[in-house]
């Protein structure tokens, strides 16, 4: 389908999540391009056991004209990828703002590199790193001492 203009990426984020004001205003909180996952102790694994990570993405478009369709799709160090739902949007005015606020929970199986891309349509119009770094530090087992 051809739309009168295409809007284009203001803002294609990763974060811990958005606050959107009554006025339509956002904050972001904590802003995210990696993410250290540390196991501590005496029987930590030796490879990064698997996590679900909250994350929330912010795609904020303009400059556009007619009606549109945005994800956000993952894609994983081994090469699989997941998407989010599509999220529909119209824009009847080139200043007009469309945020989109999606709440992920990120499956982490492996460290290494996440990249979001931020889709409008099937088109990669932005995309961002979100490195996944895992530290463990092994305790020496403590053995009882003879009295």
């Amino acid at each position: 389908m051809e739309q009168p203009l295409e809007p284009r990426l203001r803002i294609g984020t990763l974060c811990e999540r958005v606050l959107e004001e009554k006025d339509g205003a956002l904050s972001l909180i904590r802003l995210i391009d990696r993410l250290v996952i540390r196991a501590e102790g005496t029987d930590v694994p030796r490879e990064l056991p698997p996590a679900q990570v909250p994350l929330t993405a912010l795609m904020s478009w303009i400059n556009g004209l007619g009606n549109y369709e945005a994800k956000v799709r993952v894609d994983f160090p081994d090469g699989n990828s997941i998407e989010s739902p599509t999220l529909p949007f119209y824009l009847d005015s080139l200043d007009k703002v469309q945020n989109q606020i999606v709440r992920l929970v990120l499956p982490v199986k492996r460290p290494g590199v996440y990249w979001f891309n931020f889709l409008l349509g099937d088109e990669v119009k932005g995309r961002v790193p979100l490195r996944v770094i895992y530290e463990r530090k092994a305790h020496p087992k403590q053995t009882a001492q003879p009295t």
